[in-house]
């Protein structure tokens, strides 16, 4: 069988594979992307109309590249001004040796309200107490299954936080204990599915997830090919959740300890709330 004639074809086939494989690995996982999305709330006090919060998820500091990647994350979102940043767990991965030598570019978030934090489930395999000493360090709060209040004048906000669903013990009435009925509540939870338990808690109105990475790589019409457990449900984006829950699941600023992106680019999201008449259609956007 004369195999000159598929001689080009297969040459050129295997320059785009490589191309591919090339910008996969060395382009899309440096190439940051700034995501906005609006929340109307009902319910949402006068003195928050405009609240904006940055978020952030799953830097993975044991891997080099996401390590060197985090100076441009952390500019990138102080360029945004916003009032609060929320950063939904996955700080270590892999190599826990040099985790600390990261704390003071973390400690260059600056926002009004503060920088705050979860635990997610690669911090425990890293060790949990590491992390905590790199928040520490770093002058990021966590909120560890308890929450925190932003004033507005007489006006409040809730923002909680959950231990990892994974390996933690997550508990979401003491994150909530003393949180009234009128003050809506921002939860911070790692793992995205987790939504369905807190859509069914009238006082949280957001949800901020990580975890999923957006599955690394999403093929057409396939999707992602490999996700975690826990982030099947909701994978990437915006969702609404139960009778109004708006869930928005990061596809993070880092990668595993396989250094690869395709058709999923890192993300920080810049998330406005916006009140809402209960008469009006909803509007929030993505």
């Amino acid at each position: 069988m004369n195999l000159n004639g598929y001689t080009r074809p297969l040459l050129s086939l295997g320059a785009a594979l490589a191309g591919v494989g090339w910008y996969a690995w060395r382009i899309e996982p440096r190439w940051l992307r700034v995501t906005r999305a609006v929340v109307a709330l009902p319910d949402l006090p006068p003195g928050f109309d405009g609240y904006r919060i940055a978020h952030v998820s799953d830097v993975h500091l044991g891997v080099r590249s996401n390590v060197e990647h985090l100076p441009v994350v952390v500019e990138r979102v102080n360029r945004e001004r916003a009032d609060l940043i929320a950063i939904t767990g996955d700080f270590a991965t892999g190599r826990r040796d040099r985790l600390l030598a990261s704390a003071p570019v973390l400690g260059e978030l600056a926002a009004p309200d503060g920088a705050w934090a979860v635990l997610g489930n690669h911090d425990y395999y890293a060790g949990a107490h590491l992390v905590r000493a790199l928040l520490d360090r770093a002058g990021i709060n966590l909120l560890t299954n308890a929450h925190h209040a932003i004033a507005r004048g007489t006006d409040r906000l809730v923002l909680a936080g959950l231990d990892d669903v994974l390996h933690g013990i997550p508990d979401l009435n003491a994150a909530l204990d003393g949180v009234p009925d009128s003050a809506p509540v921002v939860l911070m939870v790692h793992e995205p599915d987790y939504a369905r338990i807190a859509a069914a808690e009238p006082r949280v109105r957001v949800q901020l997830s990580g975890h999923t990475h957006g599955g690394q790589v999403r093929l057409p019409v396939l999707g992602a090919p490999i996700l975690p457990k826990l982030g099947h449900v909701y994978q990437a984006g915006r969702y609404t959740v139960g009778d109004g829950l708006a869930l928005f699941v990061s596809r993070g600023t880092g990668t595993s300890q396989l250094v690869v992106r395709l058709n999923c680019r890192p993300e920080i999201a810049i998330i406005t709330l916006r009140r809402e008449s209960p008469r009006e259609p909803r509007k929030d956007t993505l």
